[in-house]
């Protein structure tokens, strides 16, 4: 099971590196390729929902989409405008290859889990998200100049001018897509765009950008909500097809994508509780689940009910307890990134956060999944690596955070979770 865990931590470290390209880094240096891939991958979903496309080939361009984010840590920035448009298929057809020999580079060092990019010819949905990710960017560029980048003013009036050339392009087209893309940017250059749901999904994802995780503890990466909401969509794809592939399971991997893309949505509002005072007694998890509730409810009015749906029934069903699994795994690793990876020893302090309680909703795994044990096993062998690991890095510093008493009842209670798996979440 140790392969496994650790092919989990050099994905997340891989997209951490990742998380470095910047958009127009000459004037911004906050906001990040991923940032902008997210944002242009929401819109690319709501508009799909809108025009009412369900077709596997839109949601098999959006998978590779966010696959190949990962790369930039690689690679740099790959995202070049080209100018020439007869030289456009060829540059794409590099940066393909180029793509599959990183990833090949990158799966070199996965034992089980591996990124699976497929080469796709050219189709209307890769140009519906190049659109999305030229949205994202102006919205971007529109953040930055309320923040005081008056430099930013003139990237987004370029755009603006572009907006209107695209346009006529788009005119010419009889297809629903360019039609619906003419629509929004119609009403963008017309200054009709503000009380539009695509407008308020993008304000949305905006607000996840500033709320940052582990907010309570001194963080040398920090981590915000939708970089986080990035990671753990490329390891439920991931994870999801090692499961179909290699163990029999029959998950859905679009299902799975959607509830992991939006999992945190309802976090919009900066609203991060610490999980200890969440989970405090009945009366407290009662009162910050309607906290919860009445947030979402209002995210409703935003984003749609459709997409709302997505929010509200994420841990429903076998891809939702996956995904949720996942999640809870990956909320105590990225303590051990910080003090394993990061040396950030002060994250010792954090192993209180690690205990069994929880978990304990993740006993119960879906009925439909066939591989019950192996999820479990991943569970717990992933609680034992991380806390272990984080107790024995500096144990000097341990004890400036712990008594020594309760560093004995912590190593008593991993031997008996190793010793007996049934004592695990008993």
């Amino acid at each position: 099971m140790k392969d496994y865990i650790e092919d989990l931590f050099k994905i997340y470290n891989s997209a951490i590196d990742s998380y470095s390209s910047k958009v127009l880094q000459v004037i911004n240096e906050k906001y990040t390729l991923i940032d902008k891939a997210m944002i242009a991958t929401y819109l690319y979903i709501k508009i799909l929902d809108e025009l009412g496309i369900i077709e596997n080939i839109a949601k098999d361009t959006l998978i590779n989409y966010l696959l190949k984010q990962i790369i930039y840590g690689e690679t740099g920035n790959l995202d070049l405008q080209i100018t020439n448009k007869s030289k456009e298929a060829i540059y794409k057809e590099v940066i393909d290859q180029l793509i599959i020999e990183k990833f090949a580079y990158k799966n070199r060092i996965l034992v089980h889990l591996k990124y699976e990019y497929k080469i796709m010819p050219q189709n209307q949905y890769h140009k519906l998200i190049d659109f999305c990710e030229e949205i994202a960017e102006f919205y971007i560029m529109e953040k930055l100049i309320l923040r005081g980048n008056t430099e930013a003013e003139i990237y987004r009036k370029e755009k603006q001018k572009k907006f209107e050339k695209d346009k006529m392009e788009l005119n010419k087209q009889d297809n629903k897509i360019a039609k619906e893309m003419w629509k929004i940017l119609e009403k963008i250059t017309t200054n009709k765009f503000e009380d539009t749901e695509y407008k308020q999904l993008i304000e949305v994802a905006l607000n996840l950008r500033d709320v940052y995780r582990y907010s309570t503890l001194t963080t040398i990466v920090p981590e915000n909500v939708l970089f986080h909401q990035y990671v753990m969509t490329i390891v439920s794809i991931l994870f999801s097809q090692y499961l179909n592939k290699e163990l029999g399971e029959n998950f859905d991997i679009y299902k799975i994508m959607y509830k992991s893309l939006f999992h945190d949505f309802g976090e919009y509002k900066g609203n991060e509780i610490v999980t200890q005072v969440k989970n405090y007694n009945e009366e407290t998890k009662k009162m910050f689940a309607e906290m919860e509730a009445a947030d979402e409810k209002e995210l409703e009015n935003r984003i749609g009910h459709n997409l709302y749906e997505i929010v509200t029934n994420y841990k429903a069903e076998k891809e939702g307890y996956l995904s949720n699994l996942l999640d809870k795994i990956f909320g105590i690793m990225k303590l051990w990134v910080e003090e394993g990876y990061m040396n950030n020893l002060t994250y010792i302090k954090s192993i209180c956060s690690i205990y069994q309680e929880r978990f304990k909703k993740l006993k119960m795994v879906d009925k439909e999944i066939k591989n019950k044990d192996f999820l479990f096993d991943l569970l717990r062998e992933s609680y034992i690596y991380i806390k272990e690991h984080m107790m024995k890095k500096d144990k000097e510093l341990f004890l400036l955070y712990f008594t020594k008493e309760e560093g004995i009842e912590i190593e008593k209670e991993l031997e008996l979770i190793k010793r007996d798996r049934n004592a695990f979440l008993a």
